[in-house]
């Protein structure tokens, strides 16, 4: 009875991860992505169902959750400064709403880092992400006119998400979480290699050149902090500064060829739309730089954000940067809080890799080598409803009971 009954919890939990990742359902509710009210209220239903079962699961545990909760205090502070932003929002009830929704969305990751290990955590991660891999290819074979064709581009695969650039990010993250298990695992390592390939065509297939980039930086990263950070320091430091000086050099002459390389693949320099959006978003912040707009209420459409609208002449449905949306929601203030905790777990993790040499620890690295690159395009920082930041919540208090329990 035990084993069916953590059975459940385990179907429970790749469920509700594929809840936050992107079910079948949400095209075929939305007729191919042409959203409706219904369609929203079923998904907030779907949302508000994974908070009270992930309430219900950590009330059954509720020591564990409490110390495990205790383990990062910059995390919580943050979502602190959120529900204190609606002080100054610009739609406080916006604000307040969604908050909610983040302390549902962190409920969650704070169950995953209570109930699991952070290999078991991604294990479960793997087998939701090879599910969607697999539904994302029968959408594009069997019902096309649903899993392919993205705006710009009608042959872009997008498979059960609503444009190629959202299948590029989730399958760059299942690249990174095969990867992982790949290279720190003995069992099934076939299987787990398969699953890192198959990534890595659907990027190809989405024709999303910033995941394809990306996909390609988090590999080479991760073969580096394998091998490298386990090096004396002798030999470590001199590495590591030619790997950094190789790689501002290549950035450098990326930059100034842009023209020519973005042009040979048919792209151009203004990055759909971001050159142009960013220094809009710039001049906002700069109206409000300390405290900002209030989580969740810029870009909810209201007489601030139709000023950067205008000036883009788009419908720019946030500023495709983690790190600008988390300024303008929260002002420097949110972004200082968000940047301590990150530099101190950021730091953390090089010294106890070198300490102990845990996985979850070279995992904690890789993460957040993902959550940089990811959010300088697009914007998963403090999301509601967002996957990549249940397993930033997750990732942390994780490796910090793993690291207790080697003490």
């Amino acid at each position: 009875m035990r084993k069916f009954l953590i059975s459940v919890e385990q179907l429970v939990t790749i469920t509700f991860l594929m809840i936050y990742s992107g079910t079948p359902l949400d095209p075929l509710m939305s007729n191919g992505f042409t959203i409706k009210e219904s369609d929203r209220l079923i998904a907030r239903l779907l949302f508000t169902s994974t908070y009270i079962v992930s309430l219900f699961l950590i009330t059954l545990r509720w020591k564990k959750v409490t110390y495990v909760f205790g383990r990062d205090k910059f995390i919580w502070l943050l979502l602190g400064v959120c529900a204190l932003s609606s002080f100054w929002s610009l739609d406080s009830d916006t604000t307040l709403r969604r908050v909610l929704g983040l302390a549902g969305t962190m409920l969650f990751g704070l169950y995953l880092a209570s109930r699991y290990t952070l290999k078991e955590q991604l294990k479960l991660c793997a087998y939701m992400l090879g599910i969607s891999a697999f539904m994302c290819i029968l959408f594009a074979v069997l019902i096309p006119q649903y899993g392919i064709g993205s705006a710009g581009d009608p042959t872009a695969w997008r498979g059960i998400y609503p444009q190629k650039n959202v299948l590029g990010k989730r399958f760059v993250l299942s690249g990174a979480i095969f990867l992982f298990l790949a290279m720190t695992n003995r069992e099934n390592r076939w299987v787990l290699w398969l699953g890192y390939v198959t990534s890595g065509l659907l990027i190809l297939f989405s024709k999303s050149t910033t995941s394809l980039g990306n996909f390609i930086i988090i590999t080479v990263t991760f073969l580096i902090y394998y091998r490298i950070l386990t090096l004396k320091y002798k030999v470590m430091i001199p590495v590591v500064t030619l790997l950094s000086t190789v790689g501002i050099a290549f950035y450098t002459w990326f930059v100034s060829q842009a023209d020519t390389i973005l042009g040979s693949v048919g792209k151009d320099t203004t990055l759909t739309g971001r050159a142009e959006l960013w220094p809009a978003v710039l001049d906002m912040i700069a109206k409000r730089p300390w405290l900002g707009y209030g989580y969740g209420a810029f870009w909810d459409k209201n007489s601030e954000s139709s000023i950067v609208l205008q000036t883009v002449q788009w419908n720019a449905p946030n500023a495709h940067n983690g790190f600008l949306d988390l300024w303008l929601a929260l002002g420097l203030i949110g972004v200082l809080v968000f940047l301590i905790g990150f530099v101190i777990n950021l730091l953390r993790a090089i010294y106890l890799i070198r300490w102990n040499q845990t996985s979850e620890n070279l995992w904690l690295l890789v993460y957040f080598t993902y959550i940089i690159f990811s959010n300088l395009t697009e914007t998963t920082l403090l999301e509601q409803n967002s996957l990549e930041w249940i397993l930033y919540v997750s990732a942390i208090l994780s490796s910090k009971l793993s690291t207790r329990a080697n003490l």
